[in-house]
């Protein structure tokens, strides 16, 4: 019934727009204002609800019309947003229209509350509980929309259909479920909030006004010297420390295993030599000692050549990470709250190397 009756209407809408009732700021615009309204109505027969929308809304904008407002309220509850109808259907209702007005002016308001009540039992109702919050601030959105903390634990209007809360509490993954309402239907979600991550306790003496630098808490522990890293810079030290060290012991481990591989090829290499009486640096060998086995003993001492040179390397590597990485940790452990000196040291760790660095 409603989209045979928007054609009349928007024949209503050229018709009405110049009249006293409605308050234009110029002829362009009641002239801009009776296109849109016309495309408006158009747009909703064709069932182009969410255009009718926009363009009646702009007609709206430059012209007032309870016939501009009719249409948007009915495109908005064949969309199914029936909040949003039910606002734009109390609007027409409650505006007092004066003696004067035109009858159709006068019709869309007598249509706006008979619509307005087959409307609003269709509205559904939502709360959402938020279960272990503790008064927490804890951010709620309902399909991508911020939910107010006053509309939390209550139940509030809702369009029917399908629906998704996100809870986020603080330092935690956030927190999504589902919920399906149908017509007038009322429910309630209710989500638990796991604890927040606790922070660990500030160290013996921290914020007794020790450790303070420039007047104000840094971090820094009590007696450090003005300009050393600050609390997380020396757990990154000690991080570091451990990495290095780790590092360290698998360059032993690996450098080891090359060596006593190199050690292994070596002596194939002598043994295939003594077997075949091959004199390979002499250049010289016995009867069963042909090209073959020469090369192939020459390819064996080169490979135990190069498997004991990577050994090596891996030995000296590993054992200056392994010694800077236990110097960095011991550092770290054993350091105690001093009285501010001149002097100080601290290891460092960058991407190209290790070392100390300080003041004297």
């Amino acid at each position: 019934m409603l989209l045979r009756r928007s054609i009349p209407f928007a024949a209503a809408l050229f018709l009405l727009l110049p009249t006293g009732v409605v308050h234009a700021q110029s002829d362009q615009d009641r002239a801009a204002a009776r296109s849109l309204a016309t495309q408006g109505a158009e747009a909703y027969t064709s069932g182009r609800f969410d255009e009718a929308i926009d363009l009646l809304g702009r007609a709206e904008a430059l012209v007032h019309a309870p016939t501009h407002l009719l249409l948007i309220a009915r495109a908005q509850a064949r969309l199914g947003r029936l909040v949003a109808a039910k606002e734009t259907y109390l609007r027409i209702v409650r505006e007092e229209l004066p003696p004067t007005a035109p009858s159709p002016f006068k019709r869309a308001q007598q249509d706006a509350r008979e619509e307005l009540a087959a409307v609003e039992p269709r509205i559904a109702s939502l709360r959402i509980a938020l279960e272990g919050a503790g008064g927490r601030k804890i951010g709620v959105k309902l399909d991508g929309q911020p939910v107010a903390d006053a509309l939390l634990g209550v139940h509030r209007p809702i369009d029917p259909g399908n629906h998704v809360v996100v809870v986020a509490p603080p330092g935690l993954a956030p927190i999504e479920q589902a919920i399906t309402l149908a017509d007038g239907e009322r429910k309630e979600i209710k989500i638990p909030v796991p604890e927040s991550p606790v922070a660990a306790p500030p160290p013996d003496g921290a914020g007794a006004g020790e450790g303070t630098w420039g007047g104000a808490d840094t971090g820094v522990p009590p007696g450090a010297p003005s300009g050393t890293p600050e609390r997380k810079t020396n757990m990154l030290l000690l991080g570091g420390g451990i990495a290095a060290a780790a590092l360290g012991v698998g360059g032993v481990v690996v450098g080891s295993v090359f060596l006593a591989k190199g050690g292994s090829t070596q002596k194939e290499a002598n043994d295939l030599n003594a077997k075949h009486g091959c004199e390979v640096q002499g250049g010289a060998g016995g009867l069963e000692c042909g090209p073959l086995i020469q090369r192939r003993i020459e390819t064996l001492d080169a490979d135990a050549a190069s498997q004991k040179t990577t050994g090596a390397i891996g030995l000296v590597t590993g054992g200056v990470l392994l010694v800077g990485g236990a110097t960095m940790i011991v550092l770290e452990l054993t350091s105690r709250p001093e009285p501010p000196s001149s002097a100080w040291i601290a290891p460092y760790v960058t991407p190209t190397g290790i070392g100390v660095r300080g003041a004297f």
